[in-house]
């Protein structure tokens, strides 16, 4: 296995981007029902290959925005997914991986390629944290990031939501036969477990993970952004995991398992103190939007 420190330098200098990013508050009243803010409708994406002529569904990922402390208002941009979503089932990396988004212009469905495996980022103090980021902007892409601030990352048990809190997972569909187009799609459900335990992840071993019901999760749901009520606002709780040991116990049924956010807290801020050293010598970002 990599040192995942060395990964962030690497990355960081490779691949360094900064953006001017709007504030985010992801209000659970912004779009007048409270279900699903529009805030958070853009910052999902899938991730794809292609078999057989067709595009097959492989896992889900999403952006989260950095603020840079070398170039205040301006944030940096990574993508985020499930680790196990870029290995095959033999553990080894996968070829080809795509990742599927909506074109800013045309609103059309449309393909971006994904770089390595070895390339992306794992959590700098839990390197077997199911939980895999890099930084990413697409050109010419509708992406509205989720800002750092609406990770619930901390420690303190009284910041874990309550049982019965009300939540919802994104994932990316593509939809139309001959014009393709991208939607974000909704799944609704409640805290059921929020104190994270030791589950098996399948294809990524042994995770903390907390737990929602609102029915089982299809396996290319993995790495899809959870965002739990948090007073009148929605919060980032985790990533979504597919694919535990606990799907076929009678017990667990109808219920996902979820990797809590401080790990994606953990990873996008040590990446973001990297590249911004990496960029303090310079006279400007590579670049600025």
């Amino acid at each position: 296995m990599r040192k995942a420190t060395l990964s962030i330098a690497a990355a960081a200098v490779a691949l360094a981007s900064i953006l001017a990013i709007a504030p985010n508050p992801l209000r659970a009243d912004d779009n007048g029902n409270g279900s699903v803010p529009t805030g958070t409708l853009r910052n999902v994406a899938g991730i794809v290959t292609h078999s057989g002529g067709r595009s097959v569904q492989v896992g889900t990922a999403f952006f989260v925005a950095v603020p840079s402390l070398a170039f205040p208002g301006r944030s940096f941009v990574y993508l985020v997914t499930a680790h196990h979503n870029l290995l095959d089932g033999y553990g080894k990396p996968r070829d080809g991986l795509l990742l599927t988004l909506e074109d800013s212009k045309t609103g059309a469905m449309r393909e971006e390629p994904l770089p390595p495996e070895n390339r992306w980022v794992l959590d700098p103090n839990e390197e077997k944290a199911d939980v895999a980021a890099i930084p990413l902007t697409p050109q010419g892409a509708s992406i509205a990031p989720i800002a750092l601030a609406s990770l619930l990352g901390s420690d303190d048990p009284f910041a874990r939501p309550e049982t019965g809190a009300q939540v919802y997972y994104l994932t990316a569909a593509t939809v139309g036969v001959n014009q393709h187009r991208f939607e974000a799609l909704a799944r609704f459900g409640h805290v059921s477990v929020p104190a994270p335990a030791d589950t098996e992840v399948i294809g990524a071993g042994l995770q903390q993970l907390s737990y929602l019901d609102g029915g089982g999760a299809p396996g290319f749901s993995s790495g899809a952004p959870v965002f739990v009520s948090a007073g009148l606002r929605f919060a980032l709780w985790g990533i979504l995991e597919a694919n535990t040991s606990l799907n076929t116990d009678p017990v667990f049924s109808g219920l996902a398992g979820v990797l809590p956010a401080k790990y994606v807290a953990e990873t996008v801020k040590k990446m973001g103190e990297v590249q911004d050293k990496t960029l303090q010598g310079s006279k400007a970002p590579a670049k600025l939007e």
